[in-house]
């Protein structure tokens, strides 16, 4: 996650093996099972020990899990985790994947604006105010690991100041190269507020091409 543009290839097909619409929804295994985005906390171990949901729920990991993408010990990391709830806010871990998380790009970084359309399902802030959350689609063309790559992040276009208020103006910027579009598959992305907040901005404007409409315009307000 080092780079500002974000290349998604293994990460989604992790991400896609643990949608929930894949478990059964009766009375089986998965029946009780939750789905929730948190902050994932890696212990001395890089094993993750402890999890706060965007509701702000802190939930205790019954056995600590080790994953592969925790590179750091005692550090938290943006992911999704399917459970079932126990006693004393611990958790059963069904299934981790660490979520892909967009970064602001200045526009002279890049030498040309890429926006593809997208699939725009669904965004929304978090209960926490800390994330700005995106369920996306994309067409690819296989469903495994080995898929040519999109490259997504967001572009810096301006900060505006309206009745006091600075806004940050930016684009989605999507390049799917020259991938064939056989299937379609949802990925989620999540933003740092933080991220906004420390160049001073109170509130997010987001231009996005997709798919269904053409260009959106999505609005966050962020100052507390």
């Amino acid at each position: 996650m080092r780079h500002l543009i974000i290349y998604i290839v293994a990460i989604m097909s992790v991400i896609t093996s643990c949608e929930q619409d894949s478990y059964d929804k009766g009375e089986g295994t998965y029946s009780n099972m939750t789905a929730d985005f948190v902050e994932a906390h890696a212990n001395g171990e890089k094993k993750i020990d402890y999890a706060i949901t965007d509701s702000g729920d802190s939930l205790g990991i019954s056995t600590p899990i080790e994953v592969s993408w925790t590179k750091t010990a005692d550090s938290t990391y943006r992911a999704i985790i399917y459970y079932s709830k126990m006693a004393n806010n611990t958790a059963k871990i069904m299934g981790i994947s660490q979520m892909n998380q967009l970064r602001v790009t200045p526009r002279d970084s890049i030498k040309a604006m890429k926006t593809d359309p997208i699939g725009l399902e669904s965004s929304w802030t978090s209960k926490s105010k800390r994330y700005i959350n995106f369920a996306f689609t994309l067409k690819v063309g296989t469903v495994d690991e080995n898929s040519l790559l999109h490259r997504i992040t967001l572009i810096a276009d301006s900060i505006r100041v309206h009745n006091s208020v600075n806004t940050l103006h930016m684009t989605l910027f999507h390049d799917k190269g020259d991938i064939p579009e056989y299937y379609t598959e949802k990925y989620y992305f999540s933003f740092p507020v933080s991220h906004f907040k420390a160049i001073g901005a109170d509130s997010v404007s987001i231009r996005i091409n997709t798919s269904s409409g053409g260009f959106k315009t999505l609005g966050y307000h962020i100052r507390e």
